[in-house]
């Protein structure tokens, strides 16, 4: 409820704001005098002669909890913006049962979800490619799907014509990926102190520990920093607020459970991964591809203990290997299985 709450407030602020400014300045004006008009009525002086009042009252303080924070942080409103953001508030409020402005507002949601996320997701597909994705072109052709407008496809048409050309991109960079991951693993393999082992799988040891050394059903503390070969930092424990991160070492990509199977504790190891060892073919989210090798630096903390069941209750974990100072467990590591 909170959630819906936050979102609707976003909307209608950006709703009356992008109508203003769209219009000019003389009709915004207009429309900022035609909001304190009907506001007279919603945020005139009030008294709490009730329980119920007292309590209504409180409760819409209440639920405004985290918002400023939301704004600021997640949606990018500044300080400055606030003012622009309450008087749509106070506009959507008064106009809140007014079926035209909750059909104006849906639309204002929907184009902030393509905006945020739709967009980006299509962007991202293509880029790299010689068919860039246009913005303001994607954006002329969702509003001639909502409008009915034929003249350039039908919806039929277009949704294959996308697909063919999605599907083509998609096999342009796989092929690409890997054709460069091969390329750059036979390159790596004659650097100095670099092994290859017969899966492809390469490492460089940076620190060599004197720990004991983890097997598949343990769990493990690790400090990591993934790259992709164009030297991208895609995700790492300093991103996590933690000293380090934990997790069972069968439950990762092969490249990591077998790098760490052979790493006593106390080691610091640059890993190469092929892309075979790694996503393969899915690829991780927006920042790995399919086919990508992969570049980890991977330090091995400490081996947590399986724990020992005595009279039905489990001990604490231990920590064979004196490890850094205990923190929170971080984020999720992104060489864990997808």
């Amino acid at each position: 409820m909170k959630k819906t709450l936050i979102l609707a407030l976003l909307v209608v602020g950006g709703a009356a704001f992008s109508t203003a400014s769209a219009q000019g300045k003389k009709k915004e004006k207009k429309n900022r005098q035609q909001t304190e008009a009907a506001c007279d009525t919603a945020c005139q002086k009030i008294e709490l002669k009730t329980s119920a009042d007292s309590v209504s009252y409180a409760a819409g303080m209440s639920m405004t909890v985290g918002l400023d924070a939301y704004l600021t942080k997640r949606v990018g409103l500044t300080k400055e913006q606030m003012p622009d953001f309450l008087r749509g508030l106070k506009y959507g409020i008064e106009h809140r049962k007014d079926s035209g402005f909750a059909a104006y507002a849906a639309g204002m949601e929907v184009a902030t979800q393509v905006e945020k996320s739709m967009l980006p997701n299509v962007e991202s597909q293509f880029e790299g490619s010689s068919e860039k994705i246009d913005a303001e072109m994607l954006y002329r052709g969702f509003l001639a799907a909502l409008e009915k407008d034929t003249t350039f496809f039908r919806q039929a048409a277009a949704e294959d014509f996308f697909r063919t050309r999605q599907t083509a991109v998609k096999n342009e960079k796989m092929a690409f990926n890997k054709a460069a991951g091969e390329k750059f693993l036979a390159e790596n393999a004659k650097r100095p102190g670099v092994i290859t082992l017969p899966d492809g799988l390469q490492y460089r040891i940076i620190t060599q520990g004197t720990g004991p050394t983890p097997n598949t059903t343990d769990r493990v503390r690790v400090v990591y920093e993934g790259k992709t070969l164009d030297g991208k930092v895609f995700d790492a424990t300093s991103k996590h607020g933690t000293e380090f991160d934990t997790f069972g070492v069968g439950g990762l990509i092969k490249g990591w459970t077998e790098a760490l199977t052979m790493m006593p504790v106390g080691s610091k190891w640059e890993i190469f991964i092929p892309q075979n060892l790694a996503y393969g073919e899915r690829g991780a989210g927006r920042d790995i591809d399919p086919y990508s090798a992969l570049i980890f630096t991977l330090e091995l903390k400490g081996i947590e203990e399986k724990p020992a069941e005595t009279t039905g209750m489990k001990e604490k974990p231990v920590v064979k290997a004196t490890p850094a100072k205990p923190a929170a467990k971080g984020g999720k590591p992104a060489a864990r299985k997808k």
